[in-house]
């Protein structure tokens, strides 16, 4: 199996961020994410966090010319090196309200949604916005104020959705750093 790196898991999942960023004229040349291979029944794949900061800034153009930045963080199945879950999370949603955008990779079951749990707090089930070369997507509006703050001072987004064998793949995604890194993308200034 071929090894894929991080800039073409980038370029991979920029295809589908940026139609859920409000920028659907990017273009994006990328080879498609393979699907992870069938799990052991009872047990997942390994996942792992990329080396260095866990979270990271990156920046993409529109064709407009407008730059659209986000921190983000993947989780990575070994030893196939196969991306599990792209998280984006900037200022990114309508009049440049924050909002977290998932990626999967293709071949999930679309009918369950992706579920998250913040912490201890009850599930919340968000359904899939589109599937494109990159991965199936999924995107929460975070608000400002209590719902932003709340995310960003949280340890663990565990993470669950169902892949095509109709088995669960469970992910945390550590939410340390997170408020410090999002502070490299300020939010947008808005007119009164």
């Amino acid at each position: 199996m071929r090894k894929v790196g991080r800039a073409a898991l980038v370029a991979m999942a920029a295809g589908a961020f940026m139609a859920l960023a409000g920028a659907a004229d990017a273009t994006v040349a990328a080879e498609p994410v393979k699907a992870p291979a069938s799990p052991v029944p009872g047990k997942g794949p390994e996942v792992k966090q990329g080396q260095g900061p866990l979270w990271s800034k990156n920046c993409a153009k529109t064709e407009a010319g407008a730059e659209v930045c986000y921190v983000e963080q993947f989780a990575i199945a070994t030893p196939q090196n196969v991306m599990m879950l792209h998280v984006r999370v900037g200022y990114l949603g309508p009049e440049g309200k924050p909002r977290l955008i998932l990626a999967t990779p293709l071949g999930v079951l679309l009918q369950p949604g992706i579920t998250l749990v913040l912490d201890q707090d009850k599930p919340l089930t968000l359904p899939f916005d589109a599937c494109q070369q990159g991965g199936c997507v999924a995107a929460a509006e975070l608000e400002d104020g209590k719902v932003l703050d709340h995310f960003t001072s949280g340890k663990v987004l565990a993470v669950r959705y169902i892949n095509g064998d109709k088995a669960a793949v469970d992910i945390p995604v550590q939410l340390a750093g997170l408020a410090a890194a999002l502070k490299a993308v300020p939010a947008p200034k808005r007119t009164p």
